[in-house]
């Protein structure tokens, strides 16, 4: 998927520098079991206040089924980006 195909409603968008950080740091999480994975998941460890970053990938269609997560995340001060996957 390229950028213009890109649903202009994921932002903020990471950069290819930014990409390869956060892809480091998913897999220090897994070693670690510490990832989850899903939209249910992320938004109930962001309500128990457990999580510290969530990573949600631009091209899921639809894309609506994460778009409560910035703003959840916003709330309880974490870090939220949105990865373009290629």
């Amino acid at each position: 998927m390229t950028a213009e195909a890109v649903n202009p409603k994921a932002y903020p968008l990471a950069d290819a520098q930014l990409i390869t950080i956060i892809l480091d740091l998913l897999q220090q999480a897994a070693n670690y079991k510490q990832l989850k994975k899903g939209a249910n998941e992320a938004t109930k460890m962001l309500n128990r206040g457990i999580s510290e970053f969530v990573v949600m990938a631009a091209d899921i269609e639809p894309l609506e089924i994460l778009l409560h997560l910035p703003l959840l995340a916003e709330d309880k001060v974490v870090i939220s980006v949105i990865e373009l996957c290629k």
